[in-house]
């Protein structure tokens, strides 16, 4: 079986060359602004097969939740939550 693609980017931010840091992920969090939080990646103690632990060793988020993870220093998207296709109206 694959290795799920966020799992496989959240793994290279937190393992890799660079400052995890400068990488901010957002999850579905219902009741907060917007309903999502955003940390930044360095927050993540722990990954799992289809969820990542944050520092508190307490808060555990699937991965189903997360909606994107963003490079802040070039501004640009790593990961994005595929959205569902717009359901067509054929007669208006």
């Amino acid at each position: 079986m694959r290795e799920h693609p966020l799992r496989s980017i959240l793994s290279r931010l937190l393992r890799g060359p660079g400052d995890s840091s400068e990488a901010e992920l957002a999850y579905l969090h219902r009741g907060a602004p917007e309903n999502q939080v955003r940390i930044r990646v360095s927050t993540i103690t722990h990954l799992g097969k289809g969820s990542f632990m944050l520092g508190d060793r307490e808060t555990q988020i699937p991965f189903h939740r997360v909606l994107y993870v963003t490079d802040l220093r070039s501004k640009t998207i790593l990961w994005e939550k595929r959205k569902p296709p717009h359901a067509s109206n054929p007669d208006p």
